[in-house]
């Protein structure tokens, strides 16, 4: 594999982890020691010091707030009840009536059925989600490299960037801010090395 697919592999499951499950869960305790003792950025050294140096003092301010604190942030963010300031869904930016669910999400299962891509979910849920589909993401580097640009540039560079935008604007979920910092910087990488032209599409939020 060469190093820009292990990069996608390895980012992809490491940061769909931590936007999917939340960071109390077993599978993100050994991620969250990850991103606080900065060993992920020997893996991006085409990031400059200074933009590393502030992700990653996001990411060591966001976790030395606590485990119930970064429970919160998760909650506020990604499940509800209130209103979500970013959501993690495709079709909230790319459908005209903002809801899951939509259009864009049938062309996402129209394209893993195509290719015989499957997600094992406990529940019927949209799997346009941010997190799903970085790991979605890695999988394709892994197994099917040669659809992984089709999917980078239809269906998920189309929208995640404003989605970004909107996660790294809430200036108080701190840590959930830095990994907003480090996805935008890794999927501008990941577009500028596969030489991906992104349509320009009609947001609704």
């Amino acid at each position: 594999m060469n190093p820009l697919l292990t990069s996608i592999s390895q980012f992809g499951r490491i940061l769909g982890s931590l936007f999917y499950h939340a960071p109390e869960q077993e599978q993100n305790q050994s991620l969250l020691a990850l991103f606080q003792h900065g060993e992920w950025q020997t893996s991006c050294d085409f990031l400059s010091q200074a933009k590393r140096e502030q992700i990653q003092h996001c990411l060591t301010q966001g976790i030395a707030q606590g485990q119930a604190q970064l429970n919160e942030d998760f909650q506020a963010l990604f499940i509800g009840p209130n209103s979500l300031p970013a959501p993690p869904w495709g079709s909230v930016y790319l459908d005209k009536e903002a809801v899951i669910f939509g259009s864009s999400l049938l062309e996402l299962r129209d394209f893993m059925q195509t290719y015989n891509i499957k997600l094992e979910l406990a529940q019927n849920e949209p799997e346009d989600h941010f997190g799903l589909m970085l790991m979605m993401a890695a999988w394709l580097a892994e197994n099917q490299p040669e659809q992984l640009n089709e999917f980078l540039q239809q269906h998920l560079l189309t929208w995640s960037g404003r989605f970004l935008e909107r996660l790294i604007a809430e200036q108080h979920h701190t840590f959930y801010r830095g990994l907003g910092l480090l996805s935008q910087a890794l999927l501008d990488n990941w577009q500028q090395q596969l030489q991906l032209e992104v349509p320009k599409v009609r947001l609704y939020r």
